[in-house]
């Protein structure tokens, strides 16, 4: 009937599908069908059952009751640029489904999107066996994370919007960089740093880019990418709790350090996408903002520095890969999260972003009193794995002596 083929891509935002992994999304994608329908017909009625789970991929659909008032729309998402909403995923339909224009629509098996969920389930945790562990605020703030995740309560941090579309229009192959300028134009702050970035020594050329348009270009859509989600990502980075705002500011300044020395060594080492480096870094300890967010309800932990951060050892990874599945991240830099303070860290196959991450962590601390606590560099499977040696890092002779103004420059662009 449609031209259209459904991709992975067209999926990967979309509520409940955001929480499979690339494989599902692939599957489900090969299962989709498109519907066309011209305007004012009819796509359901309300207390309708069937099969099917659908979204709206281009046009309007109306959500009307049996009096012919309208409850609310459903817009594509290739014109609304956000996630779209699913219509027909719970039972029955609340409203009758009539379009406003001409629309096409992708449907899926219901039944088949409930078992790709089913195998992709967040680990089950035994959260009535962790609160009643003798009290303690620490377990008490985990179950209840775990409980409320589960219920789908928990307030995990989303996506930065601007984030989200310009990742959605560079996955999107009709899209170009002229509608990436158009949805970056939006947002003064992001157009400006993306304009730093293509005229920084990294990307610039003999001529400078004095257009949004041509930064795009000399960026790459996928560099806009990465920097785009990296540049607002301090949005994410809150708290409503006086007490724990400077904890989370500290947090910050973390993040933007391990993601400067990470992109920086990006450049010198093979294999690696220094925006890519960056945005792991930046991310790399996001499972500390809910556990923040939330640790002002317990007194406890929100006077208690000590206990507190040993709540943010113990869990922060765990709540990080939520999160970033939750964002539909690719694997690679939930290994990140996960393996950030893994100093021993070793596995089969090349280095990857995960190693990247736990080496920038351990230079971070180069010549400060905290250094005697971590093992060497030179001593861990990263070293040789990363080929450090041969770039002219060591222990004696870390990056930030090498590269400390070039560091210096990658934070401060972060930070606006």
């Amino acid at each position: 009937m449609s031209g259209v083929v459904v991709t992975p891509e067209m999926l990967e935002g979309v509520d409940p599908l955001r929480e499979l992994d690339e494989e599902a999304l692939a599957a489900l994608a090969s299962e989709a069908t498109i519907e066309e329908y011209p305007p004012k017909a009819l796509v359901f009625r309300r207390g309708d059952a069937d099969e099917w789970t659908r979204y709206v991929l281009s046009g309007e659909v109306l959500l009307v009751d049996d009096k012919a008032n309208v409850e609310g729309s459903v817009i594509g998402m290739g014109d609304a640029g956000v996630a779209s909403r699913p219509l027909g995923y719970e039972s029955r339909h609340a409203a009758n489904g009539l379009t406003r224009s001409e629309v096409k629509i992708i449907r899926l098996p219901r039944r088949r999107i409930q078992e790709m969920l089913e195998a992709h389930r967040l680990p089950e945790y035994d959260v009535a066996q962790v609160g009643d562990n003798g009290g303690n605020d620490a377990d008490q703030l985990f179950s209840g994370l775990i409980a409320d995740l589960m219920n789908d309560r928990l307030e995990l941090p989303s996506m930065p919007d601007i984030a989200l579309r310009v990742r959605e229009a560079v996955n999107d192959p009709d899209a170009g960089a002229a509608m990436v300028a158009k949805i970056v134009q939006a947002d003064p702050v992001v157009a400006a740093q993306l304009m730093k970035a293509a005229n920084s020594a990294l990307y610039g050329g003999q001529k400078s880019a004095d257009s949004l348009n041509a930064a795009i270009v000399r960026l790459g859509l996928k560099n806009v990418r990465e920097l785009v989600m990296a540049v607002t990502m301090r949005q994410v980075f809150k708290t409503r709790h006086p007490l724990l705002n400077k904890r989370m500011v500290e947090l910050w300044m973390h993040s933007t350090l391990i993601a400067a020395i990470a992109a920086v060594m990006a450049r010198k080492l093979n294999g690696f996408d220094p925006d890519r480096a960056l945005l792991a870094g930046l991310v790399h300890d996001i499972g500390v903002v809910p556990i923040l967010a939330h640790a002002g309800d317990y007194q406890e932990l929100a006077r208690s520095p000590e206990q507190l951060e040993e709540v943010i050892t113990t869990y922060r990874g765990d709540v990080g890969s939520m999160i970033l599945r939750r964002w539909n991240f690719p694997e690679e830099m939930i290994a990140a999260v996960l393996d950030a303070e893994n100093w021993h860290r070793d596995h089969d196959g090349p280095a990857d972003y995960a190693d990247l991450v736990v080496s920038a962590q351990l230079q971070s601390y180069a010549g400060t009193a905290e250094a005697a606590s971590y093992p060497d560099l030179d001593s861990l499977p990263i070293y040789s794995r990363l080929g450090l040696g041969d770039v002219g890092i060591s222990e004696s002779e870390p990056i930030l002596e090498e590269a400390r103004e070039e560091i210096a420059e990658v934070q401060r662009f972060l930070m606006g």
